[in-house]
């Protein structure tokens, strides 16, 4: 939800599917796709986090590297805080979770289980 309301704010136009399902080739965000297996190597902790970095660092530079990876720690850690409190999903907001978890396939993830209400919503319960 925040990469959709920030790209409204800035007049950008982003593909949330092609990002999170596909290549990131069709997104319109520059550097898709080692932003991409950046993102997904940091949040996954894999071996290859040295390689992806320099990758990502190369075409974006330092700054840009630096950049992603604050971005990657407040995505991160603003979950973590939200599991681990407890925080519930409103009501008004859990058809709105539901609709961008099946839109981006995201139900694909283990972490779509850690709202009870989405996770819910998605079974058809």
């Amino acid at each position: 939800m925040f990469l959709s309301s920030s790209s409204k704010a800035i007049n950008s136009s982003l593909d949330l599917t092609d990002a999170i399902n596909g290549t990131g080739d069709l997104s319109g965000v520059p550097h898709a796709e080692s932003l991409i297996a950046f993102t997904e190597s940091a949040n996954r902790e894999t071996s290859n986090l040295p390689e992806v970095r320099k990758q990502l660092i190369e075409e974006v530079g330092v700054g840009g590297m630096v950049d992603a990876a604050i971005t990657v720690s407040i995505f991160r850690s603003l979950n973590i805080a939200a599991d681990c409190s407890g925080i519930r999903v409103d009501d008004d907001w859990v058809a709105i979770a539901a609709d961008l978890t099946r839109l981006t396939r995201a139900d694909h993830f283990t972490t779509a289980e850690n709202s009870i209400a989405v996770r819910d919503r998605l079974k058809g319960a």
